[in-house]
């Protein structure tokens, strides 16, 4: 029999040690927020195109919800050169992340940046990119290449290093103390165990497809918006099938009429200000005698996926990626699809 999207599983297969890797960056990291600071920044755009958008709404998390006085505006690269290029200023500070430092919107942005005199940051994995012309720090994340096209090992990697980055910033801003570095073994631990127990989430995911489900909804709050975006967009464009993600109390709000058709609702549900109400959503949802898949590491039952347990919501809900990541490569190996090879999608996008 065909083994399927070799690469791509070698990609998730590397991210322990590339928790590691992202870990030995924290110094130049650290330093890149102490120049944004002396900066004057206060006002902060995030951007990227597609997982590399995903992964930056959740790097500007701790920027959101901490109480210090900045602005925060997360926006996909094509947007800010269509309708906001002219709220950028010398005053602003720009973080935007692409694997490949040669995405077209995303270097635009950049360019229209250098421009205007914004202070701009790229996080990529690609140590020489064009990206390099036209930024002010260039935080290079050497976790090796990515040999597949869909973004699993880089999207981890990219969004931890930027975590440590804005974690780093409101630290200096509100003179707490943020050991985001002291949760990274937390973390390596956690997804070490993911993958050696792959085998359960291969079978999860091949069961689905015998039941013949091919509609899915993802369901999160607060940080884990953008995983619940990110593990649909892997499962759509991993398998072609129909996927969305919702924040999870707005499932109600209409998306609720499709409970009763053939599909799953996979329900992330972090330790977290926003705990105790999306676990009563999933209860619900369990008692309308949905498929559901939650993943969480507070009341654990038979439908849950663990969770990593840190002292950082959001490296709690980065964490529930790699999960997704081997469900999407497990349903499409199911279906008998190549990941490594999707239809449609290339590794760059070099024109819009």
């Amino acid at each position: 029999m065909r083994i399927y999207s070799e690469k791509t599983l070698k990609d998730i297969l590397e991210i322990p040690i590339s928790v590691e890797n992202v870990g030995k960056t924290f110094n130049v990291v650290k330093s890149v927020a102490e120049i944004m600071i002396g900066k004057g920044c206060r006002q902060f755009y995030f951007t990227g195109c597609g997982s590399s958008y995903y992964s930056a709404m959740l790097i500007s998390f701790p920027l959101l919800v901490e109480d210090i006085d900045v602005g925060v505006y997360v926006l996909p690269s094509s947007e800010i050169i269509m309708y906001y290029s002219n709220r950028l200023s010398k005053d602003c500070c720009l973080i935007a992340v692409s694997r490949s430092g040669e995405t077209a919107e995303t270097l635009d942005v950049l360019k229209i940046g250098r421009e205007k005199g914004v202070f701009s940051v790229v996080i990529t994995i690609n140590e020489k990119s064009r990206a390099r012309n036209y930024v002010d720090s260039y935080l290079y994340i050497d976790v090796g290449i990515e040999r597949g096209v869909v973004m699993t090992k880089s999207f981890f990697s990219m969004t931890l290093a930027g975590l440590m980055l804005t974690r780093s910033i409101v630290g200096m801003i509100s003179g707490k103390i943020y050991d985001i570095t002291s949760q990274l073994p937390i973390l390596k631990e956690y997804v070490e165990n993911v993958i050696n127990g792959r085998e359960k989430i291969f079978s999860l995911a091949r069961s689905y497809v015998e039941k013949g489900v091919k509609r899915f909804v993802f369901l999160g709050s607060g940080p884990a918006y953008p995983i619940a975006l990110e593990g649909s967009l892997k499962l759509k464009e991993s398998t072609y099938i129909a996927t969305e993600a919702l924040h999870a109390l707005e499932f109600r709000h209409g998306p609720i009429a499709t409970v009763g058709e053939n599909q799953v609702i996979v329900v992330l549900n972090q330790d977290g200000e926003s705990y105790s109400y999306v676990y009563k959503l999933y209860k619900e949802l369990l008692s309308m005698g949905s498929y559901v898949l939650r993943l969480s590491s507070r009341d654990v039952d038979e439908n849950t996926i663990t969770i990593a347990r840190t002292d950082f919501e959001e490296l709690n809900v980065l964490s529930a990626i790699v999960p997704l990541q081997l469900f999407a490569y497990g349903y499409a190996s199911a279906l008998g699809l190549d990941i490594d090879n999707p239809r449609n999608l290339v590794e760059v996008v070099r024109q819009y």
